[in-house]
């Protein structure tokens, strides 16, 4: 029978009464700490089992040093690509014994630093991944500046000071025009993401860069912009597709938008990939749903999210004269599908 009132949560005094020894060693115990016998560590964990008690995570902190939480801001917890970037983070975590907190912006733009400053504030999280574009560069450079671990993820500046994870999107971009130019595609088309963030130029530069390097006339392609989304991926294919020699082949800068191309394929009776190639950029899950399957660049998202809580612990774990910036770019790798094929005719 536990020692413990049944109406109240089982404490560190219970367990030490139960095991015969002092709350001290029961500390020592429950952090893992040296200098208790085998014998004495048995017998406190055998009543920590009975009493089914559960330390303090504030009382731990306290004892460690450190909250053994890693705080992650992320854009849209529904994104297809935010979820295995979440699960890889929250595993990797959890194998160094950390947890993983959890904030969205909502899909909006953080305006103010006192937003989510309760995520660092009074030692609540022991470092911060950023994965929004969403929080302004000012943001993280305020948290750099005051020496609190930060870990940028994909951000729309990519600055020196800072510590980094994303993918190899140039060398991906590239890879994914030379397979649409190998097919045989002349009139190859390129829908962005726009010019100012970083990942849109990056793609932009990977397409032209694998155009030019397959040898095809730069102005034989096309490039247009859309801003990530199946609705403007669909508006600017509409557009591409209705022209007087529309292309036959199409490079979108996010699944997503490639999904919209698809739509507006069927819309106008165009086969995929008899007539048209599509591609897209993420490998995202619905990508190989959709039909025709989608050709696209996969990222390691999985991946980054491991990488990126390894570094934020190691920033936690220097010396803060010898802490230095890192930036990791992992690679990506191309996933053919059934939606490109040889050029038409």
């Amino acid at each position: 029978m536990s020692e413990s009132a049944p109406d109240r949560r089982p404490t560190m005094a219970d367990v030490a009464r139960r095991a015969g020894v002092s709350k001290m060693t029961v500390s020592r115990v429950v952090n893992k700490r040296p200098g208790v016998a085998a014998e004495t560590v048995a017998r406190v964990q055998r009543a920590i089992r009975e009493l089914n008690y559960f330390p303090s995570h504030r009382g731990r902190s306290l004892a460690l040093g450190r909250s053994g939480l890693i705080g992650m801001i992320v854009l849209d917890v529904c994104s297809e690509w935010v979820w295995p970037l979440i699960q890889g983070a929250g595993q990797e975590a959890e194998q160094h014994g950390y947890q993983l907190l959890l904030c969205t912006t909502g899909g909006g733009e953080v305006g103010t630093f006192t937003v989510h400053q309760p995520l660092f504030s009074g030692d609540l999280v022991d470092g911060l991944i950023i994965v929004s574009w969403r929080v302004p560069l000012a943001y993280a450079q305020r948290l750099a500046r005051g020496r609190f671990p930060v870990v940028l993820i994909d951000a729309f500046r990519r600055p020196q000071w800072a510590d980094w994870v994303s993918s190899e999107d140039r060398a991906g971009a590239c890879r994914a025009a030379q397979h649409l130019i190998h097919l045989g595609h002349r009139r190859v088309a390129f829908i962005g993401g726009g010019e100012r963030a970083y990942l849109a130029r990056e793609r932009l530069a990977g397409f032209r860069q694998g155009v030019e390097q397959a040898g095809l006339d730069p102005q034989a392609v096309t490039v247009v912009h859309g801003d990530f989304s199946r609705q403007s991926g669909k508006r600017e294919a509409l557009r591409l597709l209705c022209a007087a020699r529309p292309p036959t082949a199409i490079l979108a800068a996010s699944d997503l938008m490639a999904i919209g191309v698809l739509e507006a394929a069927r819309e106008l009776g165009i086969e995929v990939p008899r007539q048209l190639s599509v591609m897209g950029f993420d490998d995202i899950s619905s990508a190989s749903h959709v039909r025709p399957a989608l050709t696209t660049v996969a990222r390691p998202y999985h991946a980054m999210g491991v990488a990126a809580i390894q570094r934020a612990l190691e920033i936690c774990s220097t010396p803060l004269e010898a802490r230095a910036p890192v930036q990791l770019d992992l690679p990506v790798s191309l996933v053919i599908r059934n939606s490109t094929g040889p050029a038409p005719g």
